[in-house]
């Protein structure tokens, strides 16, 4: 199950007189808008032999948010920040199932929901100058509320999901960090950058008491 979900993200970083282009310390604020451009979250049933029970790996598509966060600029490079982020998308969720489910049709439907609180260490190089990449590394904790389906009942027009998962789980997270930001003044840098992210064990409910899922997920942003 250990897949990786990496998040592509365009940051745009506010940034106080202390994150200047020379090398000074300060605080700063930052603000992001993300996208994830690739995501993956496996999902294993706890219980294999169940009948009806979803197998494979959902797909995250079309995943957006954003981040808000708030920094210290070292004068030796280094900075330290804390950063709140929200993201939403869909599942694609697979077709497989254990056995067969006499009455149930196959409707595919999943979506994801996540807030993370994260704290990073970032080096920035070429501090003194207009153009400063940077690489760094992340640390904290995900609440992620999650659901998949691909067996449904009929009811006249409408469909019961009857088997996957739906629930919410708090768990580790870990990313790296890599991009690049511009000054476009002394108070004002637009920040380009790349985020691979990771949350593994998620515990998530199973639906009409089938079984539970193991799920871990990963995404580039």
């Amino acid at each position: 199950m250990k897949k990786a979900l990496m998040c592509a993200t365009a940051a745009a970083a506010f940034a106080s007189a202390g994150m200047v282009a020379q090398a000074e310390e300060g605080w700063y604020g930052r603000a992001d808008a993300t996208y994830a451009f690739d995501g993956r979250l496996d999902h294993d049933p706890v219980t294999q032999d169940v009948v009806g029970s979803m197998g494979g790996s959902s797909d995250l598509e079309e995943s957006w948010g954003g981040d808000i966060g708030l920094g210290y600029g070292f004068d030796n490079g280094f900075r330290i920040e804390g950063v709140l982020g929200y993201s939403a998308g869909d599942l694609s969720v697979p077709a497989n199932v254990n056995g067969v489910v006499p009455g149930a049709v196959s409707n595919a439907d999943g979506y994801l929901q996540s807030t993370d609180l994260m704290l990073n260490g970032i080096y920035d190089f070429n501090r003194a100058g207009a153009f400063q990449p940077y690489v760094g590394l992340g640390i904290g904790a995900i609440r992620a509320k999650a659901k998949g389906s691909n067996l449904a009942l009929a009811t006249g027009t409408d469909l019961t999901a009857i088997n996957g998962f739906s629930g919410t789980d708090t768990s580790l997270a870990y990313q790296g960090l890599l991009g690049f930001g511009y000054k476009l003044s002394e108070k004002l840098t637009m920040d380009v950058g790349y985020k691979y992210f990771v949350a593994e064990d998620m515990d998530l409910d199973g639906v009409h008491g089938y079984t539970n899922y193991e799920g871990d997920l990963t995404k580039h942003s």
